[in-house]
């Protein structure tokens, strides 16, 4: 049951530092469940992400490890989910929604009520109705390759808000490949959702900094200003800044990493080579 207080104590990490902290998980404290409130704060966030139309895009059926037979378990592993799917207490299987924009003209006419929308855009019942309903959202329904690619990066949005409120909570997580149809019929899963990631959700075993950042592309390589050949250029003062909050965090890999990966792999019986 939760406590009122359950949620002051734990806290959560201020915006900058969970974006800059979240790493791909891989060690997790198979004994340690995660709290079904921490499950349910994910999820909240996970519906405050942007969305077009104020679809729901994104589906996801949380199970515990335990709940599912250690045949169905063995039989969602990949050559790249391995142990860590046996570590793991939580799994967020997700899944997008391609006809999840159904319904959308409606959603939008509320939207425009509440003052989301207004005349001075051009927006209003009938632009709904006939220009976003008609023009726009039926020719996408009837069109698989585009409602799916919609879906997917809708969706996604959705899953980066559930990936970043895991770190605030002091969680970690990992996206990985998975036999999707291992579990369709067990989970009831509906014909139109399309498989995404399998989460893998828990306690850390090993350090949150997992031996550090992961190294990234400068921002010039893949950011722009005013056209596609003029490179977006960091500087010292704001990357200071980032630093500062913890956006930018040390390199990996820390000089202990190695010892922590082997002293992991000793405590729970995996490979150390």
């Amino acid at each position: 049951m939760y406590d009122e207080h359950e949620m002051d104590r734990a806290g959560a990490m201020p915006l900058f530092d969970a974006i800059g902290t979240r790493r791909s998980i891989r060690y997790f404290q198979p004994f340690r469940p995660v709290e079904r409130w921490k499950v349910e704060v994910m999820f909240e966030a996970a519906q405050r992400s942007s969305r077009s139309v104020n679809a729901s895009y994104l589906k996801v059926i949380a199970c515990e490890r335990d709940t599912l037979d250690p045949e169905a378990r063995e039989a969602l592993k990949t050559p790249t989910n391995t142990a860590d799917l046996d570590m793991a207490p939580l799994y967020l299987f997700t899944y997008s929604d391609p006809q999840a924009p159904a319904g959308g003209p409606e959603r939008l006419k509320d939207l425009y009520d509440r003052g989301a929308f207004a005349p001075a855009l051009g927006w209003s019942h009938r632009f709904a109705d006939e220009v976003v309903g008609k023009t726009i959202l039926e020719p996408l329904l009837a069109d698989p390759a585009a409602a799916g690619w919609m879906a997917a990066v809708e969706a996604a949005q959705a899953l980066a808000h559930i990936l970043l409120s895991v770190t605030a909570l002091g969680l970690g997580a990992c996206c990985k490949s998975w036999n999707s149809d291992v579990v369709k019929e067990s989970l009831s899963v509906p014909e139109n959702w399309q498989p995404m990631w399998m989460v893998l959700v828990g306690y850390p075993a090993e350090d949150m900094q997992a031996g550090g950042q992961r190294p990234r592309a400068p921002i010039s390589e893949d950011y722009f200003w005013n056209d596609a050949t003029t490179p977006f250029e960091a500087t010292p003062e704001v990357t200071a800044a980032l630093e500062k909050h913890r956006l930018l965090q040390p390199l990996a890999p820390y000089p202990w990493r190695q010892a922590e990966i082997r002293s992991i792999a000793r405590a729970y019986g995996l490979p150390e080579e």
